[in-house]
């Protein structure tokens, strides 16, 4: 968060003070989209005033900023309920800023619980319903969120929001706030893959900050240092993040995560470099961090670095290990992820669109992020009672394991984005064999096993079937038109099946299809291995 300078407000608590206490929630509003550490205690000072005073309209406005300040210390779920409770109140009684300010607060609750399209449904709202007279700091962030719910989505107009409220920044003279702007728009561009421009809004914030002296924390220089990963300037990304590097700079992170995050993009770069050594001891303390302030998120991507870290040294045993640790962790992380946002979106709201929504987001927890596959958890779930219903009917079924040849090398030489691409394409191809399979024999399925491995399970019929359908796949695969996704891209997999008719368990069957795959791989690849030889 960032660090206000404001004055410190003053609250006022006798009676007929309301004119001066609106004006200092009017300061307390502004000042909680930087968190400074006395607004928490200016904002109980001022909901104790106004309930003194009788003032509901002010109790709650500072309600919401008593709620923002929860939500940045980690209390989602907390916060939305306030935010509803004061949105229905505020419809009841015509308070136009109530409902505004709600809005505004929801959906910052709804992109962090990752509905994004929700998110900007209210960010619109917060933007439609703020008064034309109020104070401008506030009309800024109103519109910069609306602009980061639209960069985030992918909307081309998101530029052309944070263009206009930077201008309105540049005009109120809020050198904080021009920052602010500068770093989301160019952490969003990031995001979505255009480095040139980010580079461009990123050289813009540096020399913003050095014109008015104001340091970059490491949040700022790490977004900095992304736009230039994207183009390569790996050099210039190290230089960009060697003032964050003191000790004293990570403690400070406005992110809460003690400089983890800043930490393992240095490792990154560093062995990007060549620097393992140096790289190992960046990513160490990285991990150190994780591990004292329980940064589970961060923890998982570093085991991914490590990986990379170990094969940069040479030691690809210990890498495939690591890399094998990561694929699980993630898949464990996303899998609570998704039911702690189920639990967030109960908690907000015990009503028929919450039971709706949970039940949503229990399915988000079954589906692999990237790919729309089932999720390994969704194996663990369904797989062994599949089982018990196809031995109980009598039914076949047929566990193929699928790994994609040599895809690191995707990776390697056409970039993440370009495997990530590979992957959905992939997962396409399985879903429409899984669908093909799946009107005649219901309870067929296909999932993402973690990395470049994935399992398709088809009940009903005989294991030479299944084999002619996996070899169909196995050529579809070879066959799609890679090229349009880089030039000299191939993309080859090979494919491990084992066959059931009775009682059996997961663990065998998924044993005998690895040992297959494993038999498919060591015969040249691009190749199907079954029980049937």
């Amino acid at each position: 968060m960032e660090v206000e300078r404001a004055a410190r407000p003053e609250v006022s608590p006798e009676p007929g003070g309301r004119a001066e206490l609106a004006a200092v929630l009017d300061q307390l509003e502004t000042l909680s989209r930087f968190d400074r550490p006395d607004t928490a205690t200016q904002a109980e000072q001022a909901a104790e005033a106004a309930r003194g005073l009788g003032d509901a309209t002010l109790e709650l406005r500072a309600r919401l900023v008593q709620a923002d300040l929860a939500r940045r210390r980690g209390d989602v779920a907390g916060a939305g309920r306030t935010a509803q409770e004061v949105q229905r109140w505020a419809t009841e009684h015509g308070a136009r800023h109530l409902l505004s300010r709600s809005h505004f607060l929801l959906a910052a609750v709804l992109q962090e619980l990752g509905d994004l399209s929700l998110a900007l449904e209210h960010a619109v709202l917060a933007v439609d319903l703020l008064d034309a007279d109020g104070p401008p700091a506030q009309r800024i962030d109103h519109l910069a969120r609306l602009a980061d719910c639209l960069g985030l989505q992918g909307d081309q107009g998101a530029r052309e929001r944070y263009t206009e409220v930077l201008l309105l920044a540049q005009e109120l003279g809020d050198v904080d706030r021009q920052l602010l702007v500068l770093n989301n728009h160019a952490y969003v561009e990031t995001v979505t893959g255009r480095y040139d421009a980010a580079l461009e809004l990123s050289t813009r914030l540096q020399t913003l900050a050095a014109a008015h002296a104001v340091p970059l924390h490491v949040g700022r220089l790490d977004t900095i240092a992304r736009a230039l990963i994207g183009l390569g300037r790996l050099a210039e990304a190290e230089a960009a993040l060697a003032p964050g590097t003191a000790r004293e700079a990570l403690d400070a992170s406005p992110d809460g995560d003690a400089g983890a995050d800043f930490l393992l993009t240095l490792a990154e770069v560093q062995r990007r470099r060549g620097s393992v050594a140096a790289a190992q001891q960046t990513l160490d303390e990285c991990v150190r961090r994780c591990d004292r302030h329980g940064l589970t998120s961060i923890r998982v991507r570093a085991r991914r670095e490590q990986a990379e870290l170990h094969a940069a040294a040479g030691d690809y045993r210990a890498a495939f290990a690591e890399h094998k640790t990561y694929c699980q962790e993630a898949l464990d992380l996303q899998s609570a992820q998704r039911d702690a946002r189920a639990r967030a979106l109960q908690a907000m709201h015990e009503t028929t669109e919450a039971r709706r929504q949970s039940r949503r987001y229990r399915e988000l927890s079954l589906r692999d992020p990237l790919t729309g596959l089932y999720n390994r958890r969704h194996v663990d779930d369904e797989f062994p009672r599949l089982l018990d219903r196809a031995a109980a009917e009598g039914v076949g079924v047929a566990v193929a394991l699928l790994d994609l040849d040599h895809f690191k090398q995707v990776n390697d030489r056409w970039s993440h984005d370009v495997g990530d691409q590979v992957l959905r394409a992939v997962a396409a191809l399985l879903e429409a064999t899984a669908s093909a399979a799946g009107v005649a024999h219901p309870g067929t399925f296909a999932a993402r096993m973690g990395g470049e491995e994935f399992l398709l399970v088809l009940v009903g019929g005989d294991l030479a079937a299944a084999v002619r359908r996996l070899e169909d796949l196995r050529r579809a695969v070879s066959g799609h038109p890679w090229t349009e996704l880089a030039d000299g891209l191939e993309v080859t997999t090979s494919i491990g099946v084992a066959g059931t008719l009775g009682p059996s368990t997961p663990a065998a069957l998924l044993g005998r299809a690895d040992e297959h795959l494993y038999g498919a791989k060591t015969r040249g690849r691009d190749r199907v291995v079954s029980d049937l030889g």
